[in-house]
């Protein structure tokens, strides 16, 4: 196989990718405005990320033990979203894409409100986080490609195997790309986002 085939994605795939990924942009962009304007909106959203900080002691680690933790956690995360899928007509993948980009907009817009430039935020986020989102893209991609296998099946609107194309493909996509992409986030948030956020803050 040469290496052009073995990152190729199929075909099944590729448009659900750019509708996926689109949502997250617009969704990431009314967590913002939402921020601005209605403040108050967000701010369940936000007190349940850091309790789930909390909970997990991320702020209390860092180095080896921080890319460890960050990493098992988003492996796991993103599997079972991806595997939510198997839940026929209730799409619940997508939940995990929304709670993600209006978390990440919500964020941006507490910055803008507190007076921090947003190269601050954008300097935290961004160079593990294009990593991450496009981890997080595919694998609810392939998450809801599983989900509408299974609704059609049962409605017998699918060909004989949809369902096992699909579970193949999520794994396909889930080794080939979610993972790799998501070891490269958990060392650049342990060892690169923090010497970059202390240049700003």
């Amino acid at each position: 196989m040469t290496r052009k085939g073995y990152f190729d994605i199929p075909q099944s795939l590729r448009e659900i990718i750019k509708v996926t990924a689109l949502a997250f942009l617009a969704l990431a962009l009314i967590g913002f405005v939402l921020g601005l304007l209605r403040p108050e909106t967000i701010t369940p959203l936000l007190d349940m990320f850091a309790r789930m900080v909390e909970e997990n002691g991320l702020a209390e680690t860092e180095g080896a033990e921080l890319m460890a933790e960050i990493l098992t956690n988003n492996l796991t995360v993103l599997f079972l979203a991806m595997f939510l899928g198997m839940i026929p007509f209730l799409r619940l993948p997508a939940m995990e894409l929304g709670l993600n980009a209006l978390l990440l907009g919500a964020m941006a817009s507490v910055y803008q409100r507190e007076g921090i430039s947003l190269a601050a935020y954008f300097a935290g986020t961004l160079p593990h986080g294009i990593t991450e989102l496009s981890a997080l893209v595919i694998a609810i991609a392939a998450g809801l490609n599983l989900c509408r296998a299974v609704s059609d099946t049962l409605l017998r609107r699918a060909e004989k195997g949809a369902v096992l194309r699909a579970v193949a493909d999520a794994m396909l996509l889930y080794a080939r790309f979610v993972m790799p992409l998501l070891l490269v986030s958990a060392f650049i948030e342990a060892f690169v986002t923090p010497s970059l956020m202390a240049r700003f803050l």
